[in-house]
C-alpha cells in the first residue's frame, strides 16, 4: 500500500548553527532517522574535538568554515560577517533540497535571522523552532527583548518543560496556539562511550559539576559551600570541568577537595566523570532545562539541583534530584553532605534518573512527538 500524507517519511533539516546543542541534535536526528525520516543536521564543524558521529542521518558543516580558525577578539566579528554569508548558502541549498520541514534548534544572528525565516515560509518551506532557552540566561533587556521577537516568528514553537511555555507566553507574547512542550531527551549516546580516564584525582566520594563554566550556573555558590560539605564529608572530593566562558580567577577554586579542569571535556571523559560521581551538582541560578542534566539522567547519577525553570517540573513529576534554593550555599551544603553521607538515599535518587531515563525522557515517544509537530505544518 503506497504512503498516505499521514505517514509517508519527511525529508528534515535540522539547523544549528554554532552546535550549541550538538549531542541534543544526534539524539533527536538519530531518533527521527529512526522512524524512517530523511534527516540532514547544518552546523558547523566541532571546534572541541569529536561530536557524536552521525548514525543514521547527515551532517552538513556549512557554518563558520573560516570564522572558527580566526583566534582572539577578531573571531566574534568574523563569525558575523561569515553567518550572514553561509546563511545565503543554506538558503540555495534548502531551496534546492526543499525539505518539507526546516526545525531551527538556535537563533545566532536573530535580527537577521528572523526575516531569513520567513523568507522560507514565503517560499514554502515551513519552519519550525525549538526554544532552548525560552529567556536568555545572561544579557540586559535587549537581549530579552531579541530572544522574544524570534520566538514570535515561528508558527510553532517547541519548548522542554510548563515552565518554558509560560515564559514563552508571559514574558515573550507568543501565542499560546503555537507552542508544544516536548522533554529534552536523555543523551543516550554517553552510555556508549569507549573507557576514559576520569579526568580528577583519586581519593573519597565524588561530587561533579560538569559543563561550559558560566555565571548563571552557579559554581560559585557550590564552591562556597565546599567547605561545609568537607565538614561533614572530610574526604569528599569536587570537580568542576568544563570550558569556562567567564573569567574564572575569582572562583575559590584552591580548597582542599576541589579540581578544577578549565577545558572542553570529551564525551568519554565526560561519561567518565558522571559514571564516577556520587552526585551531579547543579546549582544553576537560572535554566530551564540543561543538557548537563539529562547527561546525569543518561548515566543514572544521583542529582541535587536548584529550584529553578524547569528542574521544578523534573522534581515534581519525575523523582529526579534533591531541590535546593538557588543561590542558598549553605542549603546546597546540606543537601551535597547529606546525599554524600547517606548510600540508600543515594541509591534511591539514582534509581529514580534510570526511571525517568527509561520513561518520560527516552526518544522513541520524543521523537513521535516531534514528528507530530512536524505533521502539523506540512497538513
Amino acid at each position: 500500500m503506497p504512503d498516505t500524507p499521514a505517514d509517508r517519511p519527511l525529508s528534515l533539516a535540522l539547523i544549528d548553527p554554532s552546535g550549541y546543542s550538538r549531542p541534543y541534535d544526534h539524539e533527536l536526528a538519530r531518533a527521527l532517522a529512526g522512524r524512517g525520516h530523511r534527516v540532514t543536521l547544518w552546523t558547523a564543524g566541532f571546534i572541541h574535538g569529536e561530536a557524536p558521529a552521525p548514525d543514521g542521518y547527515e551532517v552538513c558543516q556549512l557554518f563558520y568554515r573560516h570564522a572558527n580558525r580566526v583566534g582572539g577578539r577578531l573571531r566574534q566579528p568574523a563569525k558575523a560577517a561569515e553567518h550572514v554569508l553561509d546563511l545565503g548558502r543554506l538558503r540555495r541549498r534548502l531551496l534546492a533540497r526543499r525539505p518539507d520541514v526546516v526545525h531551527v534548534q538556535w537563533s545566532v544572528l536573530r535580527p537577521v535571522e528572523r526575516p531569513f525565516y520567513r523568507m522560507l515560509e514565503r517560499a514554502g518551506l515551513p519552519v519550525v523552532f525549538t526554544a532552548h532557552d525560552p529567556l536568555p540566561n545572561a544579557g540586559g533587556a535587549g537581549r530579552r527583548r531579541s530572544f522574544a521577537a524570534t520566538a514570535r516568528g515561528f508558527r510553532r514553537v517547541i519548548v522542554h518543560s510548563d515552565w518554558g511555555r509560560r515564559a514563552l507566553i508571559g514574558a515573550c507574547g507568543v501565542e499560546p496556539a503555537r507552542i508544544r512542550v516536548i522533554p529534552h531527551g536523555e543523551l543516550a549516546y554517553l552510555r556508549d562511550q569507549p573507557a576514559a580516564a576520569v579526568p580528577v584525582p583519586g581519593g573519597g566520594p565524588l561530587v561533579a559539576l560538569p559543563g561550559i563554566i558560566r555565571p548563571y550556573k552557579g559554581a560559585d555558590v557550590l564552591l562556597a559551600a565546599w567547605p561545609r560539605v568537607r565538614e561533614r564529608v572530610p574526604e569528599a572530593r569536587l570537580a568542576i570541568a568544563g570550558r569556562p566562558m567567564m573569567d574564572i580567577s575569582a572562583l575559590a577554586a584552591d580548597q582542599p577537595g576541589v579540581t578544577l579542569v578549565p577545558r572542553f571535556l570529551s564525551d568519554p571523559e565526560l561519561s567518565a566523570l558522571l559514571d564516577a560521581a556520587d552526585v551531579v551538582a547543579l546549582p544553576y541560578r537560572s535554566i530551564d532545562n540543561s543538557g548537563v542534566v539529562f547527561a546525569a539522567l543518561a548515566l543514572g547519577c544521583a542529582v541535587v539541583m536548584s529550584d529553578v525553570g524547569g528542574f521544578r517540573e523534573l522534581h515534581d513529576r519525575d523523582g529526579v534530584g534533591e531541590l535546593v534554593p538557588a543561590g542558598d550555599a549553605s542549603t546546597l551544603a546540606d543537601a551535597v553532605a547529606e546525599v554524600l553521607a547517606d548510600p540508600d538515599r543515594r541509591d534511591r535518587l539514582r534509581a529514580a534518573s534510570r526511571a525517568a531515563r527509561d520513561g518520560r525522557f527516552a526518544w522513541p515517544a520524543i521523537a513521535a512527538d516531534t514528528e507530530a509537530v512536524y505533521r502539523e505544518v506540512t497538513g
